[in-house]
């Protein structure tokens, strides 16, 4: 004897409509806890992207001129700058890093020509940017970001010790 019969009941119905309910709640509440993880990690990136690009910058210019004699604090148009000085062909060449209307600035010109601080190009937007050189013959470098994240590191200019 067969019990079964062409007829559906209304609770078997009714539980599939309420676990296909359920999926697509659980799916929602993940797409939207994914959503506001990414939107935590895009906004932590932006945050810092300026001081980190900054400190990258200076990190790899200075280790560019490992020579501790081509790196040296000077001024242009009475700003404070990082100098590096590159030799090109006879001629004398530098590069002053400096902060200028809100943003770090490289600029690269020949000692001979006349240059300006409106001439550099931006790296970085930042509030402040300060260099001090130590005893040891260090640079500290010292920095404050347009969303007041701050960073210090010191670096050494000179070739490493082998």
């Amino acid at each position: 004897m067969n019990r079964t019969s062409g007829r559906d009941h209304s609770v078997d119905l009714l539980f599939s409509i309420l676990l296909f309910g359920t999926y697509v709640l659980f799916l929602l509440l993940m797409l939207l806890f994914a959503a506001k993880a990414y939107r935590n990690a895009v906004k932590g990136t932006d945050e810092n992207y300026h001081l980190r690009t900054a400190m990258s910058y200076i990190t790899v210019k200075i280790r560019q001129h490992d020579n501790g004699q081509d790196v040296f604090l000077g001024e242009i148009q009475g700003t404070e700058a990082l100098c590096l000085t590159d030799d090109i062909d006879g001629k004398t060449y530098t590069t002053y890093i400096y902060l200028y209307d809100g943003q770090l600035k490289e600029l690269f010109t020949s000692d001979e020509s006349r240059a300006s601080l409106s001439m550099g190009t931006a790296i970085a937007s930042l509030n402040s940017f300060i260099i001090e050189e130590t005893p040891e013959e260090f640079y500290r470098i010292s920095m404050e970001d347009i969303n007041g994240s701050t960073g210090t590191f010191l670096i050494h200019p000179g070739a490493p010790a082998v």
